[in-house]
């Protein structure tokens, strides 16, 4: 009888170690998680901050004109600041009364950025980054964003809150400043689409091929919208991991309008 003992005591020590270790590897992987989400959100802070930085407030100082035209440079956002820090700094994107709040490079690959913050520092927030095949511009019929669906809400987490029809009627447009301009994207529709495959598409036919692109996303949207995409519109496309089945992403569309003051 005690050999059985003593085999049933070592087992269940042994099974007390095992659990001793994964409670300590848990502890560790949520300590290092928290460091690198605190990391990272400090980061875009910083960030945030020299967006603001008082040269960016030249082209508000001027006079008061009432006449409404397209604004031909950035007003809002200090790119030169911006391009010190990250000289694949293209854009800044933002959602008013959302998490959305981030600078938008254009790296060489669509891998970097995966795992880099805007400063380049390593970290699993990454950064919200265009598609290699794109143009750095937005002169693209279609331009294609990325960034992850992070836990703590930030990057494009909030993306996925617009498969709810009351999400959409709450932030049915955002804010895209450029070097070059600054711009309104009008959202007019959002789906799940499998990220294993080439589901978003780059470049069209002709102007019924593009038409019929608009339409399909429209009919297939989580939410429904009243905003017309003519022929000769370029849109937007922001994208985010999903989580329906394995590789699902969540792909949302909007409409580029030139900003006016």
């Amino acid at each position: 009888m005690k050999p059985k003992k003593s085999r049933l005591r070592r087992i269940l020590q042994i099974l007390t170690a095992l659990c001793a270790a994964g409670v300590l590897c848990s502890a560790f992987v949520l300590i290092s998680d928290s460091r690198e989400y605190a990391e990272g959100n400090a980061a875009y802070r910083q960030v945030r901050r020299i967006r603001e930085s008082r040269e960016s407030a030249a082209g508000r100082a001027g006079g008061g004109l009432t006449e409404k035209k397209p604004r031909a440079q950035s007003e809002r956002v200090n790119f030169p600041a911006l391009k010190k820090i990250n000289p694949e700094a293209v854009a800044w994107l933002t959602a008013k009364g959302t998490k959305i709040d981030y600078p938008v490079v254009l790296g060489e690959n669509n891998s970097y950025y995966l795992r880099h913050l805007f400063t380049g520092r390593r970290n699993k927030l990454g950064a919200i980054f265009m598609d290699c095949r794109n143009h750095g511009d937005f002169s693209d019929k279609n331009t294609v964003l990325y960034g992850h669906n992070m836990k703590d809400g930030s990057m494009f987490a909030s993306l996925t809150k617009y498969r709810r029809q009351s999400y959409y009627d709450r932030f049915p447009a955002m804010e895209l400043d450029t070097p070059g301009g600054d711009f309104q994207i009008v959202l007019f529709a959002g789906i799940v689409v499998d990220g294993s495959r080439e589901s978003v598409r780059f470049s069209f036919q002709d102007a019924r091929d593009f038409q019929r692109y608009i339409d399909s996303l429209k009919k297939a949207s989580s939410f429904k919208s009243h905003t017309a995409v003519a022929a000769g519109d370029r849109i937007i496309t922001l994208c985010t991991c999903s989580y329906e089945f394995k590789n699902a992403r969540y792909a949302l569309f909007g409409k580029l309008t030139p900003a006016t003051k």
